[in-house]
């Protein structure tokens, strides 16, 4: 076999033969002069495993960063901590007996404390080294996790940046064709410009995703009365012909930030992109119960959600089987919540179609943050 295709050392088995080598001598320790002059099973059961039990840290150890993802530098930097941990100990040893070694004498007590505290010393380091890696390799995974987030959102920004501007010049292009596209044109016309409008809110709720993988986002009090009544404006804005009914108190807040709004706006768009707009009837009502804890519910009276697909509604790219959708919206929805710490339901509606109860934390909420904050 080539020099080539050899794996260099690197530490860990040091480590393992330096663990294998406290063990057997611990073992030839105990049996050959220990248990001789012991008279309890307990004192030999104590003597075996105290000279025996951190040798054996140490193999376990030597055995464990060899099978570890950790990289040979960073095992390398558990053996060299292993032995530092291991002489500092050894070197006690030796001075606690210097004047015996000085006169030639080596004692029963000192190989035992050799032994024991040697073993002690390299088992310490090696776990100090273990943990020492692992927090460089986490540094490094996250380091590498936030490099890919960065270049995830400059992606996703240049593509709605590009797509925006070529849906913007499709829909243009298709307005100037009204006027000669007879009737049998029209309704390709309406297509083009129903699923320009599609990509749009894809490419929002892109962007909300996106948003959610801040680390550094801060929530705070939102008046969630006003973000319901503008969402359900641009509803009433877009389809006229849907009855709408609300029910929610003036000045009804919760801790959230500025996506609360997509969260609702997607609850609403799925309601009246799976019903018929005519016979729709779309409802919403909100109530406070305690200071920490609000609660609003989305219903309408449409054909509603299928048992069967109610149990993976919320996962990303589920969608129902006679949905064209892109099976986004639900799973934005429900990241949102999770992102507020709220919870999230869906069930029937009394009228029949579907109702989703999502409960957020309220304006106490925000108080407890700020107090421990200022402490």
């Amino acid at each position: 076999m080539s020099s080539s295709g050899r794996r260099r050392p690197d530490g860990s088995e040091l480590v393992a033969a330096l663990g294998l080598v406290f063990v057997i001598a611990g073992v030839v320790l105990w049996t050959q002069w220990l248990l001789p002059r012991t008279d309890a099973v307990h004192e030999a059961f104590y003597e075996l495993v105290i000279h025996v039990a951190f040798g054996m840290a140490i193999l376990l150890a030597g055995v464990h960063i060899e099978r570890s993802e950790l990289i040979p530098e960073e095992r390398h930097s558990v053996m060299v901590w292993c032995f530092a941990g291991f002489a500092l100990l050894f070197g006690l040893a030796i001075w606690s007996e210097l004047g015996n070694l000085l006169r030639g004498r080596i004692t029963l007590e000192f190989v035992s404390t050799v032994v024991v505290f040697g073993g002690m010393g390299g088992a310490f380091g090696a776990f100090v080294g273990v943990n020492r890696g692992r927090a460089t390799r986490n540094r490094l995974l996250a380091e590498h996790n936030e490099a890919q987030r960065e270049t995830l959102i400059l992606l996703t920004r240049l593509l709605r940046h590009d797509i925006r501007n070529d849906i913007a010049m499709i829909t243009g292009h298709a307005e100037m064709l009204e006027e000669y596209v007879g009737s049998g044109g029209g309704r390709s016309l309406d297509v083009i410009q129903q699923r320009s409008e599609a990509v749009d809110r894809l490419l929002r709720d892109t962007d909300t995703l996106v948003d959610t993988l801040d680390a550094d986002r801060e929530f705070h009090e939102v008046d969630i009365t006003n973000v319901l009544e503008d969402e359900l404006d641009c509803i009433r804005d877009a389809y006229p012909e849907v009855t709408i009914e609300v029910d929610v108190p003036d000045d009804l807040s919760v801790v959230a930030d500025g996506l609360v709004h997509q969260l609702f706006l997607n609850l609403f768009q799925n309601a009246v992109d799976h019903n018929d707009l005519d016979s729709l009837t779309l409802g919403v009502q909100a109530n406070s119960e305690t200071d920490d804890l609000v609660e609003i519910v989305v219903w309408d009276d449409g054909t509603g959600i299928d048992p069967a697909f109610r149990e993976h509604c919320f996962e990303l790219g589920e969608q129902g089987p006679e949905s064209d959708g892109d099976g986004l919206g639900l799973y934005l929805v429900s990241r949102l919540v999770d992102v507020y710490g709220g919870e999230i339901e869906l069930a029937d509606s009394p009228d029949g179609g579907a109702q989703f109860t999502v409960r957020l934390p309220g304006t106490e909420q925000v108080e407890q943050r700020e107090l421990l904050a200022a402490q």
